[in-house]
């Protein structure tokens, strides 16, 4: 689903037209990776807002009936079950989690983002990707746009909103620690403060990577209309916002594969029980992870003060475990 930077700051994890087949993961994929290099740096003009999605990974909880302390967020190891017809390490969960066989299977999920933008390259020009990583880095910038929405001095209009037509480029950079998971990668998250404006030409190119028929571009443009009435973080919609990678079909739902002569079981409840999502715009504090291989484990989002940050935001992080071209190796299985 696509979210509002409101929505998406009211979001807390739970333990719970363009073609895919063009679509290159390693190639269209913003890569923060800090395997080959300590340091990497990009700049990116993003577009529109973020969907939301679960990942799940081929791991579940150590059983821990006794619930001890000692075993609490500790994973192991289990192959899903349609492992020998696809062979990702990732599955993509069901929007309605009550309805998701990963969730009830027990697997291990954490909330993603993907957002279409734009890279600007070594040789100066622009290319269309797409940002994908975990809540950490998603919440900062939607807690900067509250920010920017806040302060009283700001008159920027739209441009408060990275997503638009003339706002500011962000900068993400990712550093190696040196430091076991969840620490081993600082991801620093950098605002600028001139706007860029998205030209003719950059639209053009976002069309190219993927522009919906006029029935999605109608659907998706009444959509956000309605729920821009009750979302003060939602800028006046531009078609632009619809352009670029179909994310929303690159990463759908995954349903568990079998052949003639597989049949999977799934369980009608699922095998861990997890917590609702709930509201976090409240006064709350951060808290201490537990020990988990999920990326974002342990993070909150405090509420947005009226003061705009010029000071670069420090991100701990985990490195992705799998690169995206191997992990979601599945959508070529289809």
């Amino acid at each position: 689903m696509r979210l509002s930077p409101s929505s998406l700051l009211k979001t807390e994890t739970t333990k719970p037209r363009a073609s895919n087949s063009m679509f290159n993961f390693r190639e269209d994929v913003v890569d923060l990776s800090v395997k080959n290099a300590p340091k990497v740096a990009r700049r990116l003009r993003l577009i529109g807002d973020p969907y939301m999605f679960w990942e799940f990974t081929d791991k579940v909880y150590v059983p821990n009936p006794t619930n001890d302390p000692a075993l609490r967020g500790k994973t192991i190891k289990k192959e899903f079950p349609d492992a020998h017809i696809k062979k990702s390490f990732t599955r993509i969960g069901h929007e309605d989690q009550s309805q998701c066989p990963w969730k009830k299977m027990g697997y291990i999920c954490t909330m993603q983002f993907a957002q279409n933008c734009l890279e600007k390259q070594d040789d100066g020009t622009w290319k269309v990707k797409v940002l994908k990583k975990g809540k950490a880095i998603f919440h900062k910038i939607a807690e900067e746009i509250a920010l920017r929405y806040a302060d009283e001095t700001n008159e920027d209009g739209d441009g408060r909103h990275f997503g638009t037509r003339n706002a500011p480029c962000i900068k993400i950079i990712a550093e190696a620690t040196g430091k076991q998971p969840p620490l081993s990668v600082d991801y620093k998250i950098l605002f600028e403060s001139k706007p860029t404006y998205i030209d003719d030409d950059m639209i053009e190119q976002l069309r190219k990577a993927g522009d919906p028929s006029t029935e999605k571009l109608v659907r998706e443009r009444t959509r956000y209309e309605k729920d821009r009435k009750s979302d003060p973080l939602m800028p006046e919609w531009e078609d632009f916002f619809a352009y670029g990678h179909a994310i929303e079909q690159i990463y759908k739902f995954t349903p568990v594969a079998s052949d003639e002569s597989d049949t999977v079981s799934i369980p009608s409840k699922p095998v861990v029980e997890e917590e609702e999502i709930t509201p976090i715009m409240t006064n709350l504090k951060p808290f201490a992870a537990e020990e988990d291989e999920d990326e974002d484990e342990g993070y909150v989002v405090k509420p947005p003060k009226k003061a705009v940050t010029k000071k670069p935001v420090v991100i701990e992080d985990d490195e992705d475990e799998d690169d995206d071209e191997n992990s979601l190796a599945w959508m070529g299985n289809r």
